[in-house]
């Protein structure tokens, strides 16, 4: 059955690391927690009061002028895939599977910028940066924050800073994201050491998936363990330390595999490239791991006929979320999605050549 979207088609096809300069640090993802002070918070609201918490942000946000071709999209229009492509898209830390009726998102004509709209707190502000424009990002968001403060009024106590409705995200109400492509420092068993030896009590490492037990696709990703007691200040700038020595020994691990070209990791490259190219069937975590290893193998020099960026945008658009839409597919069994994922890799990458 063919799935009709209340997304834009352009978003559909414009994913955010289509376009980033950096293969270690593609992404940054900056999100301000705030509520307004005269409603209780989302867990305590009744529907007539979200309602009315729903259309006074709805209007601060589509009138403001720092917001370029803002859109609202309402939760209760969205299908279930939907709201999996935005969770995709924005590479949020929760799903949206559960917003209904009185909740909703705001985005904007960069496809960068993302609000949310009584969900956990009554206003979620989110700004992804794959430009590597780490301090006009933040500072963008900021400005969109000050503006809407002056017109919504937040709940802010002197004491604790900002209220959210988890206690543990007052203070600043600020979480920084930074997603960090490191194959080197896994695949050579390294990266456990460089974390004990260069992360900090106030930076926590995690995957995609939420830990390190797991790491999907090789990205690890930075966040700030504390916004109570700390400054913005602080947070951004502990997090861009850790991130900038990461990258370093990032880089460093690929140039010295490089001068020995490791036979090990060599023959993980070449087992993805015949994983990508064969497979009748792909899960999504084994294809995001094996297209990890394809960017590698880019940097290295061992894969040839395709550039970094246009496997960011395969790896983007063979999660489950935009290889529904990409099919329009209202809904497909596992094995079926999976089939569709491995065609979709083989089309994508057959022009790809492995060096030996």
């Amino acid at each position: 059955m063919k799935e009709k979207t209340n997304l834009p088609q352009t978003l559909l096809e414009h994913t955010p690391w289509k376009e980033d300069v950096n293969p270690i640090w593609p992404a940054s993802l900056f999100v301000l927690h705030r509520n307004l002070a005269r409603f209780l918070f989302p867990p305590k609201q009744v529907q007539e009061k979200a309602s009315q918490v729903l259309e006074q942000i709805k209007g601060a946000l589509l009138s403001t002028s720092l917001i370029d071709q803002p859109l609202l999209l309402k939760a209760g229009d969205l299908s279930p895939v939907d709201k999996e492509c935005l969770f995709e898209h924005y590479l949020c830390p929760e799903s949206f599977q559960n917003t209904t009726i009185g909740q909703g998102f705001v985005i904007d004509g960069s496809f960068r910028f993302l609000a949310l709209l009584n969900i956990e707190d009554h206003l979620q502000l989110q700004l992804l940066d794959t430009k590597g424009e780490w301090e006009s990002a933040f500072g963008n968001l900021s400005k969109i924050e000050t503006e809407l403060g002056e017109r919504l009024g937040f709940a802010y106590s002197p004491k604790f800073g900002y209220l959210t409705s988890d206690p543990n995200r007052c203070g600043t109400a600020l979480s920084v994201f930074i997603y960090l492509h490191l194959p080197a420092l896994v695949h050579t068993g390294e990266l456990q050491e460089v974390l004990i030896k260069h992360q900090t009590e106030e930076v926590v490492a995690i995957s995609m998936e939420g830990t390190l037990e797991e790491i999907v696709g090789d990205i690890v990703v930075l966040t700030n363990a504390f916004t109570v007691g700390i400054s913005e200040e602080n947070i951004l700038r502990s997090l861009h330390a850790t991130a900038t020595k990461l990258s370093a020994l990032e880089k460093s691990a690929r140039v010295k595999l490089k001068g020995e070209a490791s036979s090990h990791i060599k023959d993980e490259v070449s087992r993805a490239f015949g994983l990508l190219r064969h497979s009748y069937q792909l899960q999504t975590k084994e294809a995001l791991n094996a297209l990890s290893l394809l960017k590698l193998g880019i940097d290295l020099g061992w894969i040839t006929g395709i550039t970094d960026s246009a496997l960011n945008d395969i790896f983007f658009k063979c999660r489950h979320g935009h290889l529904s839409h990409l099919f329009q597919e209202k809904s497909l069994d596992p094995e079926e999605i999976a089939h569709r994922r491995a065609e979709f890799l083989h089309k994508q990458l057959q022009n790809v050549e492995l060096k030996t």
